[in-house]
């Protein structure tokens, strides 16, 4: 992507970090040299969350100033130094960040990690297939240190999912009900990115949960919900019938043991 300012004054490296403060790792000046740089970079970022979003389908961007301003999140930028007459081109973008997540594994446990996600990738159409994204998604891993199986994806496109089986090897997708995907293998050794000693439930399990063993999901599924008209007529107004609003819809159907895990009420009602 070009643009009608001179890149390389800002950018002195072909790959650079961009974090909250919207200044490249790289850069060094003064005061008002800082200030210009802010404006540069943010015009980047606002285009290439706009390319980014258009590329994927997006109702709205996911990567633009504000939204980095405002989370602890990376983005890194590749540029092109000879493009644009010599003015540099952006080549792609990237953007990480860690989250604290509940994730489920191949035998429906839940677990809660802290991963380092990748959230939006973006390559410019006119260098799509060029070896740019994998030079780019290289330097990020080196970078953070971290394998590829050990990322938490989200809602990657069908292209970016090609892309790290081609590069990666990475094809044994678990989808999340979160949008997020991983990959098998990355549940191996996860004590050592585990953020608590997570509660773990599975869902086809024959055993019930105890009240003390709750999972509090992230997401849409946490929001308020009314009394559950099914919990007026089952009795179950002296217990936290949150647990049900906190498992997706599709839960229901896909797992049919999941109400099995819902807290037993004072007065034992049998379900089946």
């Amino acid at each position: 992507m070009d643009f009608n300012f001179n890149i390389n004054d800002f950018i002195k490296t072909n790959i650079v970090k961009i974090n909250n403060a919207i200044m490249p790792d790289t850069f060094n000046g003064d005061s008002r040299q800082t200030r210009v740089c802010q404006e540069i970079m943010s015009v980047i970022l606002d285009e290439m969350g706009e390319a980014s979003a258009k590329a994927q389908g997006l109702l709205k961007p996911i990567t633009n100033t504000e939204l980095l301003r405002n989370k602890d999140h990376i983005v890194y930028l590749l540029v092109e130094k000879e493009g644009n007459h010599g003015k540099g081109s952006v080549v792609g973008m990237l953007k990480m960040g860690r989250k604290s997540l509940y994730v489920f594994d191949e035998c429906g446990d839940c677990h809660n990690v802290l991963c380092l996600c990748v959230l939006d990738f973006y390559v410019h159409e006119s260098r799509q297939r060029m070896g740019y994204g994998k030079i780019l998604f290289d330097y990020m891993l080196e970078e953070e240190h971290i394998k590829p199986i050990k990322l938490a994806i989200d809602r990657p496109s069908e292209k970016f999912i090609s892309f790290l089986k081609k590069h990666y090897g990475l094809e044994n997708i678990i989808r999340q009900t979160n949008n997020f995907v991983v990959f098998r293998g990355f549940f191996n050794n996860l004590k050592n990115n585990t953020t608590e000693n997570s509660p773990r439930r599975s869902y086809g399990s024959p055993y019930r949960a105890t009240l003390d063993d709750k999972v509090t999901y992230n997401g849409r599924f946490t929001a308020h919900k009314r009394e559950s008209t099914i919990g007026k007529c089952l009795n179950w107004s002296g217990h936290d019938e949150s647990w049900l609003a906190q498992v997706a819809p599709n839960q229901l159907y896909t797992m049919p043991h999941a109400l099995a895990s819902v807290p037993p009420a004072s007065s034992s009602v049998k379900l089946f």
